[in-house]
């Protein structure tokens, strides 16, 4: 089950897939760099992790760049429904740890009320400004069997490969959106610089495919191929991530 605009809708997933642990750290997408396939991500920001912070988050990266990681490492961005399923599966807690406690700087990094709008990027944060490394929040992880996926609250925003849509009532089975038409693409799990508000599991954000600011990241997951092709604006990708079906 999901919730979006218009409340709740009911979600079926058919095909498995395994999702990353961490965001995409910075010596990850530098070594896709060094191999001449992704592009460097904008470094003209105080709070750019790249180069020099190779345990954090890579930030500052469009939803185009991240695909293109994604593909090199034989991996896809997820579906906004794995991402959600990944993050709460049967139990729909409102966080990803539980529905308690409500969100604090042992389980998350966030800025209790969000940052001004005057200064979105600035020095807030339980940390001060920008993300933390990767995993530095385990009472915040998300538990799968024994295994932990980390900072699906707080730190960095993180793409999912859907367009921006409104949920519907109906019933949907692996619902994938896309459109040609609009630009945005859905942003899941709040950053270090927005509000308590925004680690709840089903609080949605989005931007424009090339947004590239410090409180945006990515993680991947390995799984089936997306059966449809991504909307033109997916420029550099090479056609990889999706397959046709006869």
């Amino acid at each position: 089950m999901m919730k979006g605009q218009k409340g709740a809708h009911r979600v079926t997933l058919t095909h498995a897939f395994c999702m990353d642990a961490t965001e995409v750290t910075v010596a990850a997408y530098k070594r896709c760099v060094e191999a001449d396939v992704c592009k460097l991500p904008w470094e003209h920001d105080p709070y750019s992790m790249y180069p020099d912070h190779p345990d954090y988050p890579v930030n500052l990266v469009s939803w185009s760049k991240a695909r293109v990681y994604c593909a090199w490492v034989n991996k896809r961005l997820p579906s906004e429904a794995e991402w959600e399923w990944a993050a709460t599966g049967p139990e729909q807690n409102k966080y990803a740890w539980g529905n308690a406690p409500e969100p604090d700087c042992e389980h998350a990094d966030f800025t209790q009320f969000g940052a001004p709008r005057s200064k979105a990027g600035g020095d807030v944060g339980c940390h001060g400004g920008g993300p933390s490394p990767v995993g530095a929040h385990p009472k915040g992880d998300r538990l799968w069997q024994g295994a932990a996926l980390h900072d699906l609250a707080g730190n960095v925003w993180e793409w999912v490969e859907d367009s921006l849509s409104t949920f519907s009532s109906a019933a949907v089975t692996d619902p994938l959106v896309r459109n040609e038409g609009s630009p945005m693409h859905p942003l899941r799990g709040g950053a270090w610089n927005r509000s308590f508000g925004g680690m709840a599991i089903t609080y949605r954000a989005a931007a424009v495919y090339n947004y590239q600011v410090p409180g945006v990241g990515f993680r991947c997951v390995r799984g089936e191929a997306f059966s449809s092709p991504p909307p033109s604006h997916a420029e550099n990708f090479g056609g990889n991530g999706w397959k046709k079906r006869k």
